[in-house]
C-alpha cells in the first residue's frame, strides 16, 4: 500500500525524468500515461520512434493535444491508423472522440461499432462542431447520438446525424439572441415563452400508441406481442417524446416539451431538472422544475403551451410546489427521485416584456388540459 501511495504522489518531472531512463517501450508507456500536463507529454513525443508513437498519442491528456499529435504523422496512411487505435481508448468517452474528430486535418473512418455517440447533454454539440465531422468522418451520415438524460423516458432515442444537426440549429435559433450577462429569470422566460408558443401537443401520437396497444391486448396469446408493442410504441413515440419533434415538426407529447426546455436551458446556464409523475391507474406526465437565482420553481410547458396559445395567458409557469400541486398533485403515484422541493414563490415583476394580467391563477384546480 505504501509504494502505490508514492507512486500516486510521483511528479510530473519526476515521471519525465523516469521516461527518459527507460528503456524498454511498456515502460515508457506506463510513466507518459501518468504525467497530467499534456505540454510535457507531446515533447516526450517527439522521441518516440515513428512505429511506436501510435501507442502513446492515445495516452495524451489533451483531445487537443490528441489531434495535434495525429496532425502530425507523416502520411494518411498512418494518421487514419492511428486514429483508429486511438478511438477504441475512447469508447466509454464519446465526446472525448467527437472533440477529436472536430480537430484533425484528415479524413477517417469510423469504426463501425463506434458510431453511436452517448451524449450526457446537447451542450456538447454547436453547428461548427458538426460541421467539422461532416468534412472529416467519411461515414458521418451513419453516426447516431444519445442524448443520455437519466431522469428522461426519451433516453434510448437515437437521432441520426441530419436530425441532431437540425436539433442544434434549432436550439441554437432558440437561444441566438440571449446574452450571457442576461439575468435567469428573464433567459428563461425568453425560453419558455418561444417554447410553449412554437409547439402543439401531438394527439395524433396518443392516439396510434393506444390503437397498437389495443392490438397488443387483443393478441396476448401470442409470446411476441408485448415485444411488437414495446418496438411500435417506440417508433411512434421517437419524435414527439424526443427533440425532433417538437423542435423541428412543431409537434411534441409532454416528454418531448419538458425535454426541449431541459435542453434549452442548459444550453445557456441555467440548472434544470426533467420530472416524471404518475397517476394511480392512469397515465403518466412530464415537466420541468428550474433554479432561478438560486431558488427552484416548477414548470409545466405542456399545459401552458395551451393556456398561451388559446388565452394568452400562463398558468403553470414558475410555480413553488403548494401552487403546482393544486393541478399536478394527482400525478403522486411515482415521481422522480431528485426532483426538488420548491417553496419560494416568484416575483413575475422580474420578468421584463410580461404583464401581470398574463399571469393566471384564479381558475387553477384538480384538471388538467
Amino acid at each position: 500500500m505504501k509504494d502505490k501511495r508514492k507512486i500516486a504522489e510521483t511528479t510530473d518531472e519526476e515521471l519525465v525524468e523516469l521516461f527518459e531512463q527507460a528503456s524498454a517501450t511498456q515502460e515508457k508507456l506506463q510513466y507518459f500515461s501518468r504525467i497530467q500536463d499534456y505540454t510535457l507529454q507531446m515533447k516526450l513525443l517527439e522521441s518516440i520512434p515513428s512505429n511506436e508513437k501510435y501507442k502513446f498519442i492515445g495516452k495524451i491528456k489533451s483531445t487537443q493535444g490528441i489531434a495535434m499529435a495525429l496532425n502530425g504523422l507523416e502520411n494518411e496512411k498512418t494518421k487514419s491508423k492511428t486514429f483508429n487505435f486511438v478511438a477504441k481508448q475512447f469508447k466509454g468517452n464519446n465526446e472525448g472522440l467527437l472533440r477529436i474528430l472536430t480537430q484533425i486535418d484528415f479524413d477517417v473512418t469510423i469504426p463501425p461499432n463506434m458510431l453511436t455517440f452517448k451524449l450526457n447533454n446537447i451542450n456538447a454539440l454547436n453547428l461548427d462542431f458538426l460541421i467539422n465531422i461532416q468534412q472529416h468522418a467519411n461515414n458521418y451520415s451513419k453516426m447516431r447520438f444519445k442524448i443520455n438524460e437519466h431522469e428522461s423516458d426519451s433516453t434510448n432515442i437515437e437521432y441520426s446525424f441530419s436530425e441532431i444537426s437540425a436539433i442544434i440549429a434549432k436550439i441554437e435559433e432558440l437561444t441566438a439572441d440571449i446574452p450571457s450577462d442576461m439575468d435567469e429569470a428573464n433567459k428563461f422566460y425568453k425560453i419558455y415563452s418561444r417554447i410553449t408558443g412554437m409547439m402543439t401537443y401531438d394527439n395524433d401520437c396518443i392516439e396510434q400508441v393506444s390503437e397498437a396497444q389495443e392490438h397488443f391486448l387483443k393478441n396476448l396469446w401470442n409470446e411476441d406481442a408485448f415485444d411488437q408493442f414495446r418496438a411500435e410504441k417506440k417508433k411512434i413515440r421517437k419524435n414527439p417524446a424526443g427533440l425532433y419533434g417538437g423542435l423541428i415538426e412543431g409537434k411534441a407529447i409532454c416528454a418531448g416539451y419538458a425535454l426541449i426546455l431541459h435542453e434549452a436551458l442548459k444550453y445557456v446556464g441555467i440548472k434544470s431538472q426533467y420530472v416524471v409523475g404518475f397517476i394511480p391507474r392512469d397515465d403518466g406526465h412530464a415537466w420541468n422544475q428550474v433554479q432561478i437565482d438560486g431558488k427552484w420553481y416548477n414548470a409545466d410547458p405542456t399545459w401552458d403551451s395551451s393556456t398561451i396559445q388559446l388565452y394568452g395567458k400562463y398558468e403553470y409557469m414558475l410555480l413553488n410546489d403548494e401552487e403546482f400541486n393544486k393541478t399536478h398533485g394527482k400525478f403522486s403515484l411515482e415521481r422522480t427521485k431528485t426532483e426538488h422541493k420548491c417553496k419560494s414563490k416568484f416575483d413575475y415583476s422580474k420578468i421584463q416584456g410580461l404583464s401581470l394580467n398574463q399571469i393566471r391563477t384564479a381558475e387553477r384546480s384538480e384538471y388538467s388540459l
